[in-house]
């Protein structure tokens, strides 16, 4: 896209944002690289439509910047104008998501008493529905929780590769506590759905070549659209795609800039938005180094890169119940350590 039709599409957004919102606040712009390549971090994740637009508006007017956003590719097929146009506006990046081609299990699943990584079933036909690296996800009612499938071992028996929730078995720990009330009131196991596995090599690769390009990429490492302002456990993308492209090329250093996003009274009219800008993170050479190695040792290197991250995101995410309040939580705890030195 060129940069007038760019800098038109923008200019026609912000007259729409302009109108419907009686003020968008940005702060910590300074923490924005002037170049370079630049993953944003962008958290809690209110609406695909309305998020990408704000950023991408402030970080043009900061500094001549445009930012590309990983998007879910079956919102990009959707054939609305309105969703076409919006997307288009800030060069979304696809991404096929193994959620949005989830299917309905046959059967219903319980978690083995036993063991956390034995899923049993009942009625179930595991052998013809499920095949190792696809994933099983239980609903809303236990959280939603996801686990790859390692082994299928009959059509009533799945391997896990890991438990609900992984490490922490926060996951298993709902599910066995629904399952007890759920026997309680007579009733045996969880309806469940599919989720095929997903090659993302095409898109990592459209991401490393932004990123060499020294361009900026914004995620939204939470996964999905939610109201609550407390950074949920994030997703593996954002330390992935930072290290793989330092790794992919050692002439390339990313820098990642945790981005707070809130809304008051979003579907009102005029109604106020706030954008807080953390402080830039740095990417250390040594965890490219194990990234590079594979293996545990790549898992590691993410797990680790990971948690700066989060801690970046709670800094930028202050609960705060109307807007004068979040601006005198700023200026009095969060302005302060994101002002430099």
């Amino acid at each position: 896209m060129s940069t007038v039709t760019y800098e038109t599409a923008l200019m026609f957004w912000r007259i729409i944002t302009q109108i419907f919102f009686r003020e968008v606040r940005p702060r910590g712009c300074f923490s924005i690289p002037r170049d370079g390549p630049v993953i944003f971090a962008v958290a809690p994740h209110h609406n695909q439509f309305l998020d990408g637009l704000l950023l991408s508006q402030e970080v043009y007017r900061e500094t001549r910047r445009r930012v590309q956003f990983l998007t879910a590719a079956k919102s990009l097929q959707r054939k609305a104008i309105f969703t076409a146009s919006v997307h288009s506006n800030y060069c979304a990046v696809p991404v096929v998501r193994a959620m949005d081609e989830a299917k309905p299990g046959t059967g219903l699943v319980y978690l083995s008493p036993d063991d956390p990584c034995l899923l049993l079933g009942e009625r179930t036909r595991f052998k013809s529905e499920f095949s190792p690296r696809t994933q099983t996800m239980l609903p809303e009612s236990v959280d939603s929780v996801v686990a790859e499938v390692l082994e299928v071992i009959s059509d009533t028996e799945l391997r896990l590769k890991r438990e609900f929730g992984g490490e922490t078995g926060k996951g298993t720990t709902r599910v066995r506590e629904k399952s007890v009330e759920m026997e309680a009131e007579g009733k045996t196991g969880f309806p469940f759905k599919i989720l095929p596995f997903i090659e993302q090599q095409e898109m990592h690769r459209g991401v490393y070549q932004r990123l060499k390009e020294g361009g900026c990429i914004g995620i939204f490492p939470e996964g999905f659209e939610r109201v609550i302002t407390d950074p949920l456990p994030l997703k593996a993308g954002v330390p992935t795609m930072a290290l793989g492209a330092m790794a992919n090329d050692p002439s390339v250093n990313v820098k990642i800039v945790p981005v707070g996003l809130y809304y008051f009274h979003v579907h009102r009219f005029r109604s106020r938005a706030v954008m807080l800008f953390g402080s830039t993170l740095d990417v250390p050479e040594g965890l490219v180094e194990m990234f590079k190695q594979g293996g545990s040792s790549k898992r590691e290197a993410v797990s680790e890169l990971l948690d700066p991250i989060y801690d970046g995101l709670k800094t930028v995410t202050v609960r705060a119940p109307d807007y004068e309040t979040l601006m005198a939580q700023f200026f009095t705890i969060v302005e302060p350590r994101l002002t430099p030195a």
